[in-house]
C-alpha cells in the first residue's frame, strides 16, 4: 500500500478509535497501525492494512474502503471530514436506549426508500453520511471557510459551513393576478 493511501486510511480508522470502547480488537487494530506506520515498505503497510481490515470487519461502524474516484480532497481535509463524521456518529451514541424507538418510529429514510431505519445504527449511519454529503456539496459551493492553504478554517472542533440560502419560490394563485 502506498505511503498516501496508508497515511489517509489509516486518518479515518484513527478517528473512528476515538470514539469507541476499548477492547481487544480495538487495540490489535491500534498496535497494526503502529507497526504500519513504521513499516519499510509498501508490501508490509499492505501486510498491517489486511490485518487491520480483518479485524475492524468485526467491529460495529468501522470505515469503509472508498470506492469509485480517488478523493481531490487533501490529506488534512480528508482527516477533518473522517473526525467530523465520527463526531456525528458519536453524538448520535450517545442519545439514551430508550429514545432510539421513537426516532426510529418518526424519522424515516428519505426521497424513494420508503419504509424505515431497520434499526439505530442505520439511522446513525444516514446521518453520518447526510453530513459528509453536506459538506462536500458546501465545499462544491464555496460555503466552506477555507485557509490560504486551502485547508479547512475551523473555529476549535467546529468546521466553519455559511448555509445555504434557497431562492424563494415565487407563488401562484390560481392563474388570475388581482391588484
Amino acid at each position: 500500500m502506498k505511503k498516501n493511501n496508508w497515511i489517509s486510511n489509516a486518518n479515518k480508522v484513527r478517528a473512528w478509535a476515538e470514539n469507541q470502547d476499548p477492547s481487544d480488537n480495538l487495540s490489535a487494530v491500534m498496535l497494526s497501525l503502529q507497526l504500519g506506520d513504521n513499516a519499510a515498505n509498501d508490501d508490509l503497510r499492505s501486510t498491517y492494512w489486511t490485518a487491520i481490515r480483518s479485524i475492524g470487519s468485526t467491529m460495529d461502524g468501522f470505515p469503509q474502503a472508498r470506492r469509485g474516484r480517488e478523493s481531490n480532497l487533501s490529506e488534512t481535509q480528508e482527516l477533518v471530514l473522517a473526525t467530523v463524521e465520527e463526531s456525528v456518529a458519536y453524538a448520535f451514541a450517545q442519545i439514551p436506549t430508550e429514545f432510539h424507538e421513537l426516532l426510529l418510529t418518526v424519522i424515516v429514510p428519505h426521497g424513494r426508500t420508503g419504509g424505515v431505519y431497520g434499526s439505530f445504527d442505520e439511522l446513525c449511519a444516514s446521518f453520518k453520511k447526510q453530513a459528509h454529503n453536506y459538506i462536500i456539496q458546501s465545499m462544491k459551493d464555496g460555503r466552506v471557510a477555507m485557509t490560504k492553504d486551502g485547508e479547512f478554517d475551523m473555529k476549535g472542533d467546529l468546521l466553519q459551513i455559511m448555509p445555504r440560502t434557497k431562492p424563494v419560490k415565487a407563488e401562484s394563485n390560481g392563474g388570475s393576478e388581482e391588484e
